[in-house]
């Protein structure tokens, strides 16, 4: 029996060394919740970590357009976690952490407006019923386009679906796809390769995928 490999592809931001984090020591993939120094924003800060990681990114990338958002060095620990406070103070969680994709757009519309910079919003929401969510192709496409433009994806599941290494009621950092919907996610500082087509038709809660670019 003949075999054809199949070559994947693979969709992905351009630049993701911007979100290799260094201490001195080590690479953080992403920045860390756990970084924040008062315990109510280590156990609920996922949705500004995310914001973060998004935010200077688009800082990095794009200093024509968004330099003004952080004068600092988001490739350092600390100068990271000084962007995140900063961002925590528009991106801030309830009590039960930022549930709603709706919240996460408002705080870091907020944040971005009171640096003088315009950003919008690309937005798909993943309800509750498996029969009412986007499809496999629509939400490859969603997230192709993101990395296309060489935007990160800020990933919120409210339920993981069974995917076992994919926490519950939480933000990551998405930076990649392939046409089979493994995804690479950056999450407290690991890499991970998730099934995305898996968590999309399980039964849970449902979630949200997040893109921020300029409104030029």
């Amino acid at each position: 029996m003949n075999v054809t490999n199949q070559v994947l592809q693979q969709k992905e931001v351009l630049s993701p060394e911007w979100l290799h984090i260094h201490d001195g020591r080590t690479v953080s993939y992403g920045a860390q919740q756990l970084w924040y120094t008062d315990k109510r924003k280590r156990l609920s800060g996922c949705g500004p970590t995310a914001a973060s990681n998004l935010l200077w990114y688009l800082k990095a990338t794009r200093p024509e357009l968004c330099s003004g958002f952080y004068d600092g060095d988001g490739t350092d620990q600390s100068g990271m976690l000084r962007f995140m406070e900063e961002v925590w103070h528009d991106v801030t969680p309830g009590i039960f952490g930022m549930s709603r994709a709706s919240s996460f757009i408002k705080g870091v519309l907020s944040y971005a407006a009171k640096k003088d910079i315009s950003l919008k919003a690309r937005l798909l929401k993943v309800p509750l019923l498996v029969r009412r969510r986007p499809g496999k192709k629509e939400a490859l496409d969603f997230l192709r386009s993101a990395f296309t433009d060489n935007l990160p994806i800020a990933f919120l599941n409210l339920s993981n679906g069974g995917v076992r290494n994919l926490d519950s009621w939480h933000w990551v950092t998405l930076v990649s796809i392939r046409e089979d919907m493994q995804a690479m996610i950056y999450d407290q500082g690991c890499k991970k390769m998730i099934d995305l087509g898996q968590w999309l038709a399980a039964p849970g809660l449902g979630g949200a995928f997040v893109v921020l670019e300029p409104d030029k």
